[in-house]
């Protein structure tokens, strides 16, 4: 939400709100995933309203999942109403850097690479020291999708 909010401010954007296909869509795919998991039974849970009543959890999955799939800002699920030209907000054609005297205006020329340019996938591999934690705990996502495909 802090995204959308920075995004807000420096875009010269008057008004959003969520395309209401995406809410349905969101609130389908939940519906779904819970029907899968430990909620779906007759149970008593402050997640339900009586023991068969419709799973009220926020999130299809695990916290690491959601934070994952929170990083990136998904604007194409977003109706964005701008003021004016949506192009305004890139002023004058002056960047802020250009604007401080003490600022490195080719900070972005290097001697040599620092890296190569790292993925979602390459930093998770990274994270994960190339796959290792998932290959000790025995888990085999990969599998596991294309089995319920």
């Amino acid at each position: 939400m802090m995204k959308l909010i920075d995004r807000y401010q420096t875009h010269n954007i008057h008004t959003f709100h969520p395309k209401p296909e995406a809410v349905k869509e969101f609130i389908e795919f939940k519906d779904n995933f819970m029907k899968q998991t430990v909620w779906a039974d007759p149970c008593r849970s402050w997640y339900k309203n009586g023991p068969t009543g419709p799973i009220t959890a926020l999130w299809p999955g695990s916290t690491l999942h959601y934070i994952e799939a929170l990083q990136e800002l998904r604007l194409e699920d977003w109706e964005v109403k701008y003021v004016g030209n949506r192009y305004a907000w890139l002023g004058n054609g002056y960047s802020q850097t250009e604007l401080d005297p003490t600022a490195d205006w080719a900070y972005y020329i290097r001697e040599n690479d620092d890296d190569e340019p790292i993925s979602r996938g390459r930093r998770r591999k990274l994270l994960t020291k190339s796959g290792t934690v998932s290959a000790q705990a025995g888990l085999n996502f990969a599998g596991d999708i294309q089995a319920k495909i």
